[in-house]
């Protein structure tokens, strides 16, 4: 599964900036034929929580190219491990669906910024999430031999994006701004010019900056030009880490792994047998609190990693199950992690072109990585690898740099 990752980032990357729709209520078999029309009808079955159209919007070829490595993975993965995994999801999952009383009530969640009522709204989505994942058609091996993405996308896709549309709309917006579910409602696509098999449309988004974007057609479907340049590019380098998976490199590491899996099933029992609130809650912190603790840098390290070296690589930069020996594995250094801060809430629009110039200001911009958060009125932009804070602070053209605290290696900036 973890080969299929690229994949789905890269389709997600190359199509969900993009989209836009028209609103219309109009369902189809397929895509529509003209460029602008294809990107809207997209668009308005994302709004719909129709995940299946963006398997739609995929020629065959590249249909056939991700459930193609899908099945070469099943047949090189040890279904043991693997079915094992997914079997502790599963268990995760209907653990925090019986003790969510319990849950809610620990202290772990007490935060002088996040009240426990707060968090409970978003948490029956958030564990729907999981248990979809764990329930899916990626949770067997035997499943995942037989894997169809349109298959997938049209249930599994489809129920997680209702999910995440309800965490959307549980988030604080500003009075007459609008949540991401309606801007793509209201926005509208239309075509700038066209000749041959490519063609420029015009995306014009609620609260956005207007963007217009290159079509070209690929199989009888209009793409992103930017998705067509890098799927060939992509499928190859997914496939050739697929090709380095061994199987015998799997069945060398599978006693470590069901050591741990032993290890985590033995924990999940105790919660799991837990008579009252009291018992489970102290198993549930002295399990959990490490963990819980770890999670920001774990995250921000892993979303980097993914960004730099693919998904392969970045589980043996977190050190997991199936991670590479100390020898082989290449973890992401934090001392050359800086995190530019800037004291007001930027829309996606207005971090576009902070993330260009951020990415400008480096030698190698193939090299350097952006994560842009939002934080209240604070955006902050992760930038990774950056050696020498100070000298970067001086090529900041986008605001002027008003304070560099190379102990937390932050740059505020106040913009122009």
């Amino acid at each position: 599964m973890r080969k299929l990752i690229p994949l789905f980032t890269l389709l997600l990357i190359g199509t969900l900036p993009l989209l836009s729709g028209c609103g219309s209520s109009t369902q189809q078999a397929g895509p529509p034929e003209g460029p602008a029309e294809s990107m809207q009808y997209l668009m308005q079955g994302v709004a719909d929580q129709k995940m299946e159209v963006v398997w739609e919007f995929l020629p065959a070829s590249y249909q056939s190219d991700v459930n193609g490595l899908a099945h070469q993975f099943a047949d090189k993965m040890d279904p043991e491990i693997y079915n094992e995994m997914f079997a502790i999801a599963q268990r995760v999952a209907k653990l925090l669906q019986d003790k969510k009383e319990y849950i809610l009530k620990n202290k772990m969640l007490e935060s002088p910024k996040t009240s426990p009522e707060e968090v409970a709204k978003y948490y029956d989505p958030g564990v729907d999430i999981l248990a979809t994942l764990a329930n899916s058609d990626l949770s067997t091996i035997e499943k995942l031999k037989t894997f169809d993405g349109g298959k997938f996308l049209s249930t599994s896709g489809s129920q997680i994006a209702k999910d995440f549309a309800t965490i959307s709309g549980l988030m604080p917006q500003k009075e007459g701004d609008p949540g991401f579910t309606e801007k793509l409602k209201q926005a509208k696509v239309t075509l700038v010019s066209a000749e041959g098999d490519q063609a420029t449309i015009k995306i014009e988004v609620p609260g956005e900056t207007t963007k217009e974007e290159v079509m070209v057609k690929v199989e009888d479907k209009w793409i992103p030009q930017t998705l067509a340049k890098n799927w060939k590019s992509k499928i190859e380098s997914a496939q050739q880490s697929l090709d380095k998976l061994k199987p015998e490199d799997i069945t060398s590491k599978k006693d470590q792994a069901m050591a741990g899996f032993k290890q985590l099933n033995a924990t999940l029992a105790q919660l799991e047998n837990a008579k009252t609130e009291k018992e489970f809650n102290e198993q549930f912190t002295n399990q959990v609190r490490p963990l819980a603790q770890m999670a920001p840098m774990l995250l921000m390290l892993g979303a980097a990693a993914v960004m730099e070296q693919g998904f392969s690589d970045a589980a043996a930069a977190r050190g997991g199950v199936m991670a590479d020996s100390p020898g082989e594995a290449k973890p992401i250094n934090p001392n050359t992690m800086i995190s530019i801060v800037v004291n007001k809430k930027l829309t996606p629009g207005e971090q576009d072109p902070i993330i260009d110039e951020i990415l400008q200001s480096a030698n190698d911009t193939e090299s350097l990585q952006v994560i842009p958060t939002v934080d209240g009125e604070i955006t902050t932009f992760k930038v990774y690898p950056v050696e020498d804070i100070e000298a970067f602070s001086k090529k900041i053209k986008f605001g002027k740099p008003s304070k560099v605290d190379t102990d937390s290696r932050s740059i505020t900036v106040e913009l122009e």
